[in-house]
């Protein structure tokens, strides 16, 4: 009997000792006051960001989605938010509804009709010239790349003074746009440096006037000429936040990994691509990824270059005739056009990132 008495008694136990335990864990801990305070400001520092961000990217990007199917011009006589409301597509003679009027419009050179009797009207702009030129200013990608990885290698070995190379390749990059833009119009006009180094008289700035043969198109001969202007600027510019990364990048390489392949009888050229490149992979992605969303978006650096009024074909960039056409069309500014216009360089800017993220994934 007492060791039945016992035994119950230890299952009583355990079983209010378990009651006490599970009565713990449903109790609330105190709130840790420095904790709160700490994520409060936290939240507070962010909340800029994050509420800028919702704005001016997602619901910015939402409206422009939604007026690119809309006839949305500042001739209209109404307000946004009246044609957020009631979506007021692009219509004909006969009311049809053709909602995908500016998306039509972006890839034919001449009026055409389409199936629902809706007459498209072309637009003057090439807009094939202006994305030919975008991708051309991408030249400057790889070129910059290469000369931040010497830069950078060079300046990653242990010689006195290289930290204060970084900082000065890095003071373009800090370095006022208009200022910089201001100094090649100089270096590069017809009295210039350059020319006066070269000892020619070379049109840099002048497409219009500059063309090889009777029949010759400037678009291809001054027009790359200006074109090469802007990369070279461009890379100047951007070198030194390139070098910064690729600095930061090698000081990761395992030091260890190196110093056997030497070891191994490896050359200093082996170890780079075998060793050295491997790991800096990271770094050349991001830049890559980057600088090609950056180099679609070119715009201030011609506009600036060359004080380009409207679309000038020889040199701007594919923004320029999204702003063209939302800001500074004077007689008609064609909001619902533009918005279809800042869709499509969208999609094309996420279909390259996507194929480099693939590609990165197999690799």
């Amino acid at each position: 009997m007492e060791d039945l008495f016992s035994e119950n008694k230890a299952v009583e136990v355990t079983a209010d000792s378990t009651g006490v335990a599970a009565a713990k864990k449903k109790e609330k801990k105190p709130i840790n006051q420095q904790k709160l305070q700490d994520n409060i400001w936290g939240w507070a520092f962010c909340a800029p960001l994050i509420i800028g961000t919702l704005v001016f990217v997602f619901v910015a990007f939402l409206i422009s989605f939604i007026l690119s199917f809309c006839n949305y011009t500042s001739n209209s006589g109404a307000t946004l938010w009246e044609y957020f409301g009631r979506l007021s597509l692009k219509k004909n003679e006969l009311g049809e509804i053709s909602p995908f009027y500016n998306y039509i419009r972006l890839f034919i050179t001449s009026d055409v009709v389409t199936g629902s009797g809706t007459a498209v009207t072309a637009d003057n702009d090439n807009m094939w010239r202006l994305l030919f030129n975008t991708v051309f200013y991408m030249i400057g990608i790889p070129v910059g790349m290469i000369l931040s990885m010497v830069l950078a290698v060079l300046m990653s070995r242990d010689i006195k003074g290289s930290g204060l190379f970084r900082v000065i390749y890095y003071i373009p990059c800090i370095t006022s746009t208009v200022a910089v833009t201001f100094t090649f119009q100089n270096l590069f006009k017809s009295t210039g440096v350059i020319n006066n180094l070269l000892g020619q008289t070379i049109q840099w700035t002048d497409g219009y006037a500059m063309k090889f043969g009777e029949n010759g198109d400037p678009y291809w001969c001054g027009g790359l000429l200006m074109k090469v202007v802007v990369i070279i600027m461009s890379v100047w510019k951007g070198l030194g936040g390139t070098v910064i990364l690729f600095c930061a990048g090698l000081s990761g390489v395992n030091a260890a990994t190196k110093e056997a392949a030497s070891i191994d009888g490896a050359n200093s050229w082996m170890i780079f691509w075998k060793v050295t490149m491997p790991d800096l992979a990271p770094t050349i992605f991001y830049t890559i990824v980057t600088s090609v969303i950056g180099g679609m978006q070119i715009y201030a650096e011609p506009q600036l270059l060359f004080g380009s009024t409207g679309v000038n074909e020889f040199v701007d960039g594919y923004v320029a005739k999204i702003t063209y056409y939302g800001f500074f069309n004077t007689s008609n500014k064609n909001y619902s056009y533009g918005c279809a216009l800042g869709m499509f360089l969208f999609v094309i800017i996420l279909i390259l990132t996507l194929i480099q993220f693939k590609l990165q994934k197999e690799d």
